[in-house]
């Protein structure tokens, strides 16, 4: 039988937002069935733990991710008693975005492909939009697709897109605007994510006293007051 272990990205500004064990549980136990998940545990610095019926089972689902419950994303190790249960700050996640206006000739997976690397690494696109994109039907007000930013790239919004028109002798010029699911904290002076500048252990805490100068010896330079 295997085991994992699920490191929740707990990358929430807002901690009310933790996900439930009930949430979790509901969500193993349907999407995870096929690979043989028999048993869900949590310890109390909220890592969650998963027992399969086989070796194989296991290793199909940390190879088969990206996992993401109610638009987290989560990291998943093969446990062992040497794993190390901590929280790790990455330099790239998955987060799930919309695009809208874009223009109809680039709603193909090829041309969905080239607009999402201009935000980020192209994943994966949901199910309506890949259906789409290869019977040429529905409603096209926005594709959806999975994307991996890196922290050390702005997020971008909107994109210039030129396509050439039919008389080749002119273009037409369309704003591909993005809507991000949920954008994960990012720190600008780690280039990770998980933390904000603010909280950041690397920065100086404002409202400290200035440093104190002193000399050789140790001793502390007071500076003499102004003569009145």
């Amino acid at each position: 039988m295997g085991r994992i272990c699920l490191k929740r990205r707990l990358y929430r500004l807002n901690k009310s937002r933790k996900v439930a064990f009930p949430v979790i549980q509901n969500y193993v136990t349907n999407v995870w069935r096929k690979y043989g998940v028999e048993k869900i545990m949590m310890n109390g610095k909220g890592f969650f733990f998963f027992k399969f019926s086989s070796e194989s089972g296991m290793m199909d689902v940390h190879q088969n991710g990206p996992w993401m419950i109610c638009n987290d994303p989560i990291i998943l190790n093969k446990w062992s008693l040497n794993v190390s249960l901590t929280k790790e700050d990455l330099s790239k996640v998955p987060v799930w975005v919309k695009i809208y206006d874009i223009p109809l000739a680039g709603f193909t997976e090829d041309g969905l492909s080239v607009i999402a690397s201009k935000f980020g690494r192209p994943m994966m696109f949901d199910s309506y939009t890949s259906t789409m994109c290869t019977e040429a039907w529905g409603r096209p007000n926005f594709a959806r697709a999975m994307i991996e930013v890196s922290a050390d790239r702005d997020l971008r919004e909107q994109l210039k897109v030129v396509t050439p028109n039919l008389d080749g002798m002119s273009n037409t010029i369309d704003i591909v605007r993005v809507e991000y699911e949920w954008k994960p904290p990012c720190c600008s002076c780690c280039c990770v994510f998980g933390h904000i500048d603010f909280q950041c252990p690397k920065s100086i805490i404002v409202g400290e006293s200035k440093e104190k100068q002193t000399d050789d010896d140790g001793f502390r330079l007071v500076s003499k007051k102004a003569k009145k």
